[in-house]
């Protein structure tokens, strides 16, 4: 009996700890959608095109495998990625340490600006032992906690200073 008292306490904890809860609800798209518009003052729309392909294929596995789309005449850009989730502190560490983040963007490039758009968010969570003897399911869907949203914003939106930081440093590396 005390047997069955634990599985129902894991099975309990793993309904109400995991994103896939049955009682929270996802995020609506209006939330989940990341927009950051960044003034590229002085720098060509052909010089941030450019230098957003290169940082693409340094901070992401392969730019020929991320990139969907792109068209340098329009200055556009739309690929896929991922990220680890953005963790605070040791205990979020040790319980979304290996969260991964994947996320549609797209880079919309004019002279002198451009716009980051981020959708289809979504966590990965793989499956974890408890230490009651049972599992964590995997997961993989939408954002549900806003708290999460937030944080992966605020890392998604930092890409837009990376991305700066990358083209207007290039020219250094190109003139050593």
């Amino acid at each position: 009996m005390t047997r069955i008292y634990a599985l129902l306490i894991v099975f309990l904890s793993a309904l109400f700890c995991l994103p896939e809860c049955h009682a929270a609800q996802p995020l609506p798209d209006s939330e989940t959608t990341v927009v950051r518009i960044v003034d590229a003052s002085t720098l060509s729309k052909e010089k941030i095109f450019t230098g957003t392909k290169i940082w693409i294929a340094e901070n992401f596995r392969s730019a020929k495998a991320v990139l969907e789309y792109e068209s340098k005449d329009d200055g556009i850009l739309i690929g896929n990625g991922s990220m680890n989730f953005p963790t605070s502190g040791a205990m979020e560490l040790a319980i979304k340490g290996d969260w991964l983040v994947q996320f549609t963007m797209r880079v919309d490039i004019k002279e002198e600006k451009f716009r980051l758009s981020f959708i289809n968010i979504t966590i990965s969570t793989p499956a974890k032992a408890t230490s009651g003897g049972g599992v964590l399911p995997a997961y993989s869907g939408p954002v549900w906690n806003q708290a999460d949203m937030q944080k992966i914003k605020v890392k998604l939106e930092g890409f837009g200073d990376s991305i700066l930081n990358s083209v207007t440093s290039s020219k250094a590396k190109i003139d050593f």
